[in-house]
């Protein structure tokens, strides 16, 4: 199977070094791109905006914390669902891990910068979901289903929990808001929560067919001319276009139509939402991957792992 370069990519910040990490996005998205087949890199909401509203409350950043320097990386997003736990992206938890080799901890922000947040706790311990059995296979290519629960050291005060709701056919074509601290303009700009809006577009095919509504000649015209591809070739455009596919009914492609949000690298693990206020806000998923661009860092789309009734248990039953 080819490795993948910049192309598809997880949405976390997979940071070597954590004191580094406010300057590290840019470099360690290029030089960790190869390390894995969908790359490694951060997730904010582009063509977003800022949301600092108590509506969004429950979304908050994972990230690392040093006592003598604050907060270093921000480097995935999250959702508290329960006073004492978040909802995010598997991916995310090897930083969790990462954290105390490197002298840091691995804790939950919240407020509307995740550098600066109001609140802050210790992430106590994580369980991640169990990829697809037998040959179900994920736009991860290892068994997709990227979710995990994240239980917190003590409760968040003052803070309402997001609910927790079931992805249903009929929501296919509706619009949902979407949220998360990853990049959020093409400087690069991130660890502040952003939202915007994306519409639920397709959750069964190929990848590259929905993003280029089956045309492959302007899949090509892309890979060519502004994918990130290190080396690209002829023969790796075919196999993208053929072996990159949504896993049926749990991975969702959301955003990127003209007007509206995508999320970006960083905002891995950040909402799928539905609500009007904090009281009724319900999360349907957890964002995962982004379309790696040259001229415009993300836009084609954004992956989704939707909570179908089996993630929806998972979730509950880990919580």
């Amino acid at each position: 199977m080819t490795r993948r370069s910049n192309s598809i990519r997880v949405a976390a910040l997979l940071a070597p070094a954590a004191l580094s990490a406010c300057t590290q996005a840019t470099s360690t998205e290029a030089s960790s791109a190869s390390e894995a087949p969908l790359g490694a890199a951060s997730q904010a909401i582009i063509d977003g905006a800022p949301a600092d509203e108590a509506k969004y409350g429950a979304v908050g950043a994972v990230v690392w914390f040093h006592p003598d320097f604050g907060v270093v990386n921000v480097f995935c997003s999250g959702t508290l669902v329960k006073p004492d736990a978040i909802v995010t992206a598997r991916h995310c938890t090897p930083n969790i891990d990462l954290a105390a080799l490197i002298g840091v901890q691995a804790a939950f922000a919240f407020g509307p910068d995740g550098y600066n947040p109001t609140q802050l706790i210790p992430i106590a311990s994580y369980v991640n979901a169990p990829a697809a059995p037998g040959k179900e296979k994920g736009l991860l290519l290892d068994g997709g289903r990227d979710v995990a629960v994240a239980h917190l050291a003590s409760a968040a005060v003052g803070i309402t929990p997001a609910k927790l709701g079931e992805f249903k056919d009929n929501q296919l074509g509706k619009q949902f808001q979407i949220a998360g601290f990853g990049i959020h303009a093409s400087d690069f700009a991130s660890g502040q929560k952003y939202a915007g809006l994306a519409t639920a577009r397709a959750y069964n095919g190929k990848w590259y067919e929905l993003l280029f509504n089956g045309d492959y000649d302007a899949f090509k015209n892309w890979y060519f001319t502004d994918s990130p591809s290190a080396i690209p070739s002829e023969a790796e455009a075919k196999e993208w276009w053929k072996i990159y596919k949504l896993e049926n009914k749990y991975e969702l492609l959301a955003g990127g139509l003209p007007g509206e949000s995508v999320s970006c690298f960083g905002d891995s693990g950040g909402p799928l939402l539905l609500g009007t206020s904090a009281a009724n806000l319900t999360t349907y998923g957890v964002s995962f991957a982004g379309e790696g661009t040259i001229s415009t860092v993300c836009g084609l789309g954004g992956g989704y792992l939707v909570f179908n009734r089996k993630m929806l248990d998972f979730v509950q039953g880990a919580l």
